[in-house]
C-alpha cells in the first residue's frame, strides 16, 4: 500500500505551466484564417503548415534522452515563453518565409515542453502517476478550451499587430517554473542511462510497434475530433457560434474526465480504464453520426468524457513500461503522437471528401475499436514487463 503523500504543489506548478503553454499553442486555429487572408495563402498550403508546426516533434526522443541523462529540466521552464513569443508574433508576419519560421519555433517550444514534462510529473508523483497525469492532461484540455476564445478576444481588443503584448504571460510562467522547480527542486541526473541509440533501440524494441498502433487508434478519436468536430457540426446544420460552444462543451467535459481517469487508472489499472474510455468514445461517435441534429449537442459531454479521458492514462502507461529511460520513452511517445496525428487526420479528411462525414467518422470509430485487443491482451503486456 502506497504511503507517500501526493506532491500537489510540485505537480500543479507543472500543470499550470502546461496550461499557459497550450493556451498559446491553441491560438493557432483561430489565427490561421486571418493569416491566410492577409498573406494570400490558399487552403491547401494552409493545411501543409500543420506539418511544419509539428515537424520539431522529431526532436522529442533526443530531448527526452537529454532530460534523462543530464536532468535538463530547463526545457520545461523555457518552453512557455518561447511558444508565447512565437505564436503572438504570427500576427506580424510579413510573408510566408517568416510565417514558416515562427511556426517552426512554436513547434520547438511545444516539443521542449512535452518531451520531458510528463516524465517529470511521473517521477514526482511516485506511486500516484495516474493522478499526476490527470492534473497534467486536464490542464492541457482546459488550455484548448480557453485558448481559441481568448485569441478572438485578444485580436478584437489589440488587433493582430498587438498580440505580442500577451507574450510576457508566457515568460512569467517560464520564470515561475524556473524558480519553483528547476532551481529549487532539480532532480538528479542519471549517468547510468544508456547511450542515445541504445536507449532508443531498447524502448522501441520493448513497445515501439505496439505504441504506434495504439496511437493510431487513439488519434482516430482525439486527433480527428479536435480537428473536425466544429466543421462536422456546422455541416450538420448548427451555426458557427453554436458549433463553437459545443466544442467548448466537449473540451470542458474532457477536463473533468482527464482528472478522473488518471486517478482511476491508479486503482483499477491503466489498460482497463483506457479501454473503457476508447469504447465509450467510439460508441458515442458512432451514435453522433446517426442522431438527428437536434440531439447531437446532448451527446457531446459523453463523447468528450470518453475520448479525452484516454490521454492521461496513455501517458501513465508509457511511464510504467520504462522506468530508467522515462523521458526518452515519453519523447518517443510524444514524437510518434505528433507525427502520426496529421496522417490519421488527413486520412479521415480524405474519406469525408469521398463518402461524407458520417461514413468517415464511422470509419474513425471502427479503427479505434480495432485497437482495443492490443490493450486487453494480458500476455502481450506481461511480455513487455519481463522484457
Amino acid at each position: 500500500m502506497a504511503t507517500k503523500r501526493f506532491p500537489y504543489l510540485h505537480v500543479l506548478t507543472i500543470a499550470a505551466g502546461h496550461l499557459v503553454q497550450d493556451t498559446f499553442a491553441a491560438f493557432y486555429p483561430v489565427l490561421l484564417p486571418r493569416l491566410a487572408q492577409a498573406l494570400g495563402i490558399s487552403r491547401g498550403v494552409a493545411g501543409l503548415l500543420e506539418f511544419v508546426r509539428l515537424a520539431p516533434s522529431v526532436l522529442n526522443p533526443l530531448l527526452g534522452y537529454w532530460a534523462d541523462r543530464y536532468a535538463a529540466t530547463w526545457f520545461v521552464a523555457l518552453a512557455p515563453g518561447l511558444t508565447a513569443t512565437a505564436m503572438t508574433l504570427l500576427g506580424r508576419s510579413r510573408g510566408l518565409p517568416e510565417l514558416l519560421f515562427l511556426l517552426l519555433l512554436t513547434g520547438v517550444g511545444i516539443a521542449m515542453f512535452h518531451a520531458s514534462a510528463p516524465a517529470w510529473v511521473a517521477r514526482a508523483s511516485g506511486p500516484y502517476a495516474g493522478r499526476g497525469m490527470s492534473f497534467f492532461m486536464a490542464a492541457g484540455e482546459l488550455a484548448r478550451t480557453i485558448g481559441p476564445p481568448l485569441a478572438v478576444a485578444a485580436v478584437l481588443r489589440l488587433g493582430m499587430q498587438g498580440l505580442p503584448w500577451l507574450a510576457p504571460v508566457g515568460w512569467t510562467a517560464s520564470l515561475v517554473l524556473w524558480l519553483r522547480l528547476v532551481r529549487n527542486h532539480k532532480p538528479q541526473a542519471h549517468p547510468q542511462v544508456l547511450p542515445f541509440w541504445e536507449a532508443a533501440t531498447l524502448c522501441m524494441r520493448r513497445f515501439g510497434w505496439l505504441l504506434a498502433l495504439l496511437i493510431v487508434g487513439r488519434t482516430m478519436l482525439t486527433g480527428v475530433l479536435n480537428t473536425y468536430l466544429a466543421w462536422y457540426l456546422m455541416d450538420s446544420g448548427l451555426s458557427w457560434a453554436t458549433a463553437g460552444r459545443m466544442v467548448a462543451l466537449y473540451e470542458g467535459t474532457g477536463v473533468l474526465a482527464a482528472l478522473a481517469a488518471g486517478a482511476w487508472s491508479d486503482r483499477f489499472g491503466r489498460r482497463r480504464v483506457a479501454a473503457l474510455g476508447m469504447t465509450v468514445g467510439a460508441g458515442a461517435l458512432l451514435a453522433l453520426t446517426w442522431l438527428p441534429t437536434a440531439w447531437k449537442p446532448w451527446l457531446l459531454p459523453l463523447l468528450g468524457a470518453g475520448v479525452l479521458s484516454v490521454q492521461p492514462v496513455f501517458l501513465a502507461l508509457v511511464q510504467d513500461t520504462v522506468q530508467v529511460h522515462r523521458a526518452m520513452a515519453n519523447g518517443l511517445y510524444m514524437g510518434m503522437s505528433f507525427l502520426l496525428r496529421p496522417l490519421s487526420v488527413a486520412a479521415i479528411g480524405a474519406a469525408a471528401d469521398l463518402w461524407g462525414w458520417a461514413w468517415a467518422l464511422r470509419m474513425a470509430a471502427g479503427l479505434a475499436l480495432l485497437s482495443l485487443p492490443l490493450l486487453l491482451t494480458r500476455n502481450l503486456w506481461q511480455a513487455l514487463d519481463e522484457g
